[in-house]
């Protein structure tokens, strides 16, 4: 069973492509978006889904843990299964298909290859309120990051610095690599101070 692997693209169909890991490549399968966004010769770190049913195992891949996510809230639905999640994030981004599924819009969710309205139906029925909060933990990063933004900003000011200086700083930060406003703080009066 693998979480993930991390390996060289060595050759790409639409259906699944070659990740060669030191020497061994796994065919792993995967939707048409993931497709065009994989290029040769590049590495990457895919999220596996192992699919072992009655001699049959298929390695399929993620770029991102979200899509892994709902890829499996998919197979819980009745009557779906891999190609047919596969067809489904082929069609529509995540969010798309999470909104899609909230909001009970049944004419798009028919627009995902041999999904009919029955299975629109049950796609609704069976996970509508399991994908409720699906992707608010990034969202809730956001919303922090903003909130630290303001947060440093007017202490900032408080310190002194130039409204337009600050700004430049704050605009150009990512904030991944801090844990909390005390370290963002500190790590950003380090910057101001050194430019």
């Amino acid at each position: 069973m693998f979480e993930y692997l991390e390996g060289i693209v060595s050759y790409k169909k639409p259906e699944y492509f070659a990740l060669d890991v030191h020497g061994v490549a796994y065919r792993v399968y995967i939707s048409l978006r993931m497709y065009e966004k994989i290029e040769l010769g590049q590495e990457y770190q895919i999220y596996i889904y192992n699919h072992i049913r009655e001699g049959e195992y298929k390695l399929i891949g993620f770029l991102e843990e979200k899509e892994r996510k709902l890829f499996e809230l998919l197979l819980s639905v009745k009557g779906i299964g891999i190609s047919l999640a596969l067809a489904a994030l082929s069609t529509y981004s995540v969010e798309q298909l999470v909104a899609y599924i909230q909001e009970e819009k049944i004419a798009r969710l028919k627009k995902i290859p041999k999904l009919g309205e029955k299975k629109a139906q049950q796609m609704i029925l069976d996970i509508q309120s399991k994908v409720k909060h699906f992707g608010m933990e990034e969202k809730m990063e956001e919303n922090s990051a903003v909130t630290w933004a303001e947060d440093i900003a007017s202490a900032l000011e408080n310190l002194g610095y130039a409204k337009k200086e600050i700004e430049q700083l704050l605009q150009q930060e990512t904030w991944v690599e801090y844990q909390s406003l005390e370290e963002a703080m500190k790590g950003i009066l380090k910057k101001m101070k050194q430019s």
